[in-house]
């Protein structure tokens, strides 16, 4: 009686943990596959199922010009911030790998606090502080700066876990012959972790390029990123445009992130000491 007792209690268990996943891959996956759906629709208005199926919105979204600048000023600040992120979170992930530096810790819990933090919170402290600096007018600046803030972590985490992971007797070995701390690290070390910080910088990329909680406390009349244009399009187009860039954007995304997969893996991010 017990045996079967604790049979039953099992299989109860497995079929919530089993009901929990496929409520979290519904309610992840639906509004993607509804997005994506509509996309293809050949009516002149959103629509789910699809009513025919047709590519007319995406060649509408690629000639459309609120897409074609919003998606540059997207791409510029995304590509700012990231080469900013590289070189905060390498640096940092070059001193945390020492154990005797000082202030590691502190060090190490301010560059990852932006994971910790909400992103809305973290926008509004930017947005109050755009406000006392008087910097309203530089709104490109602003989105730069505050997504090199956001994305330190994602370069920071892969650079910190293969150095790690480095071989220090060969960067001493090179000292040992000569080479400055400068010339070690540029010529031996950064060699050997470039795959992590290649990886890292497309994560940062991606998740600048994406934002949308950060940039609409920062975006101004003339610089507005992708997704925060097409947020406020979302309101106003009859039509399945925004449906069909909004697939871009997640294929898009969704390359960047199987480019990481083949190359150095998406547990580069999780490592730990």
């Amino acid at each position: 009686m017990t045996s079967w007792g604790a049979d039953l209690g099992l299989r109860c268990w497995r079929a919530l943990v089993a009901g929990l996943l496929v409520f979290w891959l519904v309610f992840l996956l639906a509004p993607v596959v509804v997005a994506v759906a509509v996309s293809f629709t050949a009516t002149e208005y959103p629509v789910f199922p699809p009513q025919g199926l047709s590519l007319r919105w995406y060649a509408n979204a690629l000639s459309t010009s609120w897409f074609q600048e919003s998606l540059a000023t997207s791409a510029l600040v995304a590509l700012a911030s990231t080469a900013i992120s590289i070189v905060l979170g390498t640096t940092a992930a070059y001193v945390l790998s020492r154990r005797a530096a000082p202030g590691r810790a502190a060090l190490e819990f301010i560059l990852m606090s932006p994971l910790i933090i909400p992103s809305v919170a973290i926008g509004f402290a930017l947005f109050h502080l755009v406000l006392q600096l008087g910097m309203q007018k530089l709104s490109f600046l602003n989105l730069v700066i505050a997504h090199a803030v956001v994305t330190v972590p994602f370069t920071l985490r892969p650079a910190w876990s293969s150095l790690i992971g480095a071989n220090r007797a060969i960067e001493e070995a090179a000292q040992s012959l000569g080479a400055t701390p400068w010339v070690a690290f540029w010529q031996v070390i950064l060699p050997t972790i470039l795959p992590a910080i290649v990886a890292g910088a497309i994560i940062a990329f991606t998740f600048s390029f994406n934002d949308v909680t950060v940039a609409v406390f920062l975006v101004g009349p003339t610089t507005k990123t992708l997704p925060v244009e097409l947020l406020a399009q979302i309101e106003y187009t009859p039509d399945p445009t925004p449906a069909a860039i909004t697939a871009i954007i997640m294929a898009i995304t969704f390359v960047f992130f199987l480019i990481v997969e083949r190359t150095v893996g998406l547990d580069i991010f999780a490592r730990t000491e």
